[in-house]
């Protein structure tokens, strides 16, 4: 267990300083060094690439991990030809999607109005093949159980380099053209890496193997990679459809999504903590439902429930009543964005709220329904924002969002209440809501004239969070963190 304790310590340290380095350039340099055309194009660009990759991958990411333990063969680094297997795949896959992307080519351009995007339509295969060929890499470094090397790459460095590329553009070092191009590209330098690491130690061999490619050991690969190009191709679309679908249905395109990525990326803040939290408690729910301790599946169903509404929507709160503070930090061409920052802020705190429905439904029987419902988002999402996208422009989006996420969610819920009897919510629950709303409706009415907004914001941060706290804290509505409150005051003196 030395070296997963270990790997585990160094991604949370990667992770966390990854977020911190991704807030920074999304939501404060991003919006300065660039234009909101420029960094809209970046966003749309990535979008595309991810949901490209995935339908090309052919599931490699899950192939990798499901399968590469039946073709490891000891010390050896061909582990039976495994890996060129794998990206023979993928690269089928890839020129067989960039065909049809070539052909859809006129199709696209038709709904596109932004003559940039126009000039950059084809660095899109580029950024895909680059991405896919990342993520084959990474997929099998983790399943060789070294996951603290690239979430270094993908979580530091990777962000480190957009953002110098961007400085290079910003101080016109380089041009536009280069600068599209050099940003779209950095993926290239942590395939060398990884592909350098893999080699130097002595697990990196494109050798094949005819003689292990036996078609029974290939059907089986072959039907869970088609299986996994779905479930993935539905989380990469859950993820950026609605930034695609803006860069073509609103008249000035990349402008509606550069403000928009900035709202996304400012309401996961709500988030942070209870996906933290919840991914702690995914193994011992998995160890939990495999001995069938189901009243341990039902308490932890229940906690995750009843943690990530306190945190999530204490967080929220927090936000929503200093948001006016908040968007003067952000560059004033992006304060349009603020009604939707709320209605996405919404969205994952309802999201957060069910609890851990999708990963209990995951590691069940029932784990076919997690595609299902996630096809049902993503069609949610195409209708809502066909809909309110035209009308409303980029809020709109956030608002049709907001409604699919919800609806999405319950019927998880209700998937899991008809077929497990399971039900994450409690008299808590309302009690939480009913804090929520109270601490809201009396926060928003608090000003601290004649100060600073960032002065004004740290005042009222604190007034608000004792407004939550306390009562919570009273109410008891979540054992846990009451006892983390209470050791957290406890190390500096204060005791309750």
């Amino acid at each position: 267990m030395g070296i997963v304790k270990s790997q585990a310590i160094y991604n949370s340290i990667f992770n966390y300083l990854g977020q911190v380095i991704g807030y920074i350039n999304v939501i404060v340099l991003f919006p300065i060094l660039l234009s909101q055309e420029e960094f809209g194009l970046t966003r749309l660009l990535a979008s595309l690439a991810i949901v490209y990759a995935q339908v090309s991958s052919f599931g490699s990411q899950r192939v990798i991990i499901r399968f590469f333990p039946f073709f490891r063969k000891g010390s050896s680094e061909d582990h039976n030809g495994f890996l060129p297997l794998v990206l023979f795949n993928a690269l089928i896959g890839f020129f067989i999607v960039t065909f049809v992307f070539w052909l859809l080519k006129d199709t696209l351009l038709a709904n596109q109005d932004s003559e940039l995007f126009r000039s950059f339509y084809l660095v899109v295969p580029l950024l895909t093949l680059l991405t896919m060929l990342s993520w084959i890499f990474e997929s099998y470094l983790k399943a060789l159980l070294r996951t603290s090397f690239t979430s270094f790459l993908n979580n530091i460095l990777l962000k480190l380099l957009w953002l110098s590329s961007t400085l290079l553009y910003y101080y016109h070092w380089i041009n536009l053209e280069q600068f599209v191009w050099i940003y779209c590209s950095v993926h290239l330098v942590l395939i060398l890496f990884m592909v350098g690491y893999l080699w130097y130690h002595g697990e990196l061999s494109l050798k094949l193997n005819f003689y292990y490619y036996k078609w029974r050991v290939l059907k089986t690969l072959y039907r869970y990679g088609a299986y996994s190009i779905l479930d993935n191709t539905n989380s990469a679309m859950m993820n950026n459809l609605d930034k695609i679908m803006i860069g073509f249905l609103v008249m000035d395109d990349l402008k509606s999504v550069a403000i928009y990525a900035v709202a996304s990326h400012l309401s996961g803040v709500v988030i942070i903590p209870s996906v933290s939290i919840n991914r702690i408690m995914v193994p011992l729910l998995s160890q939990s439902w495999r001995k069938k301790q189901r009243d341990k599946v039902i308490t932890m169903y229940r906690q995750s429930s009843e943690i990530s509404l306190v945190l999530a929507g204490g967080l929220f709160v927090l936000i929503w009543t200093n948001i006016d503070g908040i968007m003067q930090l952000i560059d004033k061409d992006y304060a349009t964005g603020v009604y939707a920052i709320l209605f996405l802020m919404l969205s994952r705190v309802i999201d957060v709220s069910f609890g851990i429905n999708g990963d209990i439904i995951l590691i069940s029987k029932h784990h076919w329904f997690n595609t299902v419902s996630g096809g049902v988002l993503v069609l949610l999402m195409i209708v809502f924002n066909l809909i309110f996208i035209p009308v409303y422009g980029f809020v709109g989006a956030a608002f049709g969002t907001l409604l699919a996420r919800t609806a999405y969610n319950l019927l998880r819920f209700y998937f899991l209440r008809k077929r497990e009897s399971l039900n994450p919510f409690t008299i808590k629950n309302v009690y939480t809501i009913g804090i929520l709303l109270i601490v809201l409706l009396i926060g928003s009415q608090i000003h601290f004239q004649s100060m600073h907004f960032l002065v004004e914001m740290i005042l009222k941060g604190m007034v608000i969070f004792l407004m939550l706290a306390i009562p919570m804290y009273k109410l008891k509505i979540s054992e846990d963190l009451n006892k983390m409150l209470f050791d957290a005051l406890g190390r500096i003196g204060i005791k309750l």
